[in-house]
């Protein structure tokens, strides 16, 4: 644990919203795996990935990872790299292959048209299908450098299900949003 939170420092001071980003997804991770019934162990895995998953942008340039605007193709090129530097960063730590294999294929896309390797459907691991959702989320729902009025969570909740089957995987958006609304529910007075 004191690796993976080396990790999460290193990132949060390069970048505070990647810091924070990563905190979230976590937690949303953990919750969604508690919430689908998973093993404590996996509980613990999905909590891990959410924690070091954008860890590869330790590596990108400030002016590309804080830019205001869009990115041009070539940043575009160097952010997509992110995956790939993440997982040869945690793949040097014993115990985290596993990690590292999830965070490689997180920005791969149900359809096949994600950045990675060109994974589609069930050939993208399910933890990187999984993680892929809750960033998605985490990313909608708070405010970024390019977008300074995040989306509300209803809003988020309809762009997952109308990108359930291209972007993400339908059965995990199902559950997912299952899953946000509950929490919802229980939140309410």
């Amino acid at each position: 644990m004191s690796i993976i939170q080396t990790f999460c420092q290193a990132l949060g001071e390069r970048d505070s919203y990647t810091g924070e980003h990563c905190k979230n997804v976590a937690r949303l991770m953990a919750g969604f795996a508690e919430y689908a019934e998973f093993s404590a162990e996996d509980i613990t895995l999905a909590y891990i990935v959410g924690i070091v998953h954008d860890v590869g942008k330790v590596s990108m340039p400030n002016h590309i990872l804080n830019k205001p605007g869009r990115l041009t193709e070539a940043e575009f090129a160097i952010i997509k790299q992110h995956p790939d530097i993440g997982a040869s960063l945690l793949a040097e730590v014993d115990g985290l292959e596993k990690v590292a294999e999830i965070v490689r294929f997180h920005h791969e896309r149900f359809d096949g048209r994600g950045y990675g390797k060109g994974l589609a459907g069930h050939s993208i691991p399910f933890f990187s299908r999984m993680l892929s959702v809750c960033d998605t989320f985490d990313a909608m729902t708070s405010a970024r450098c390019y977008r300074r009025t995040p989306l509300t969570v209803s809003q988020a909740l309809a762009e997952i299900a109308s990108c359930a089957g291209t972007q993400l995987d339908p059965s995990i958006c199902e559950c997912f949003i299952d899953f946000i609304r509950s929490f919802q529910e229980r939140a309410l007075p």
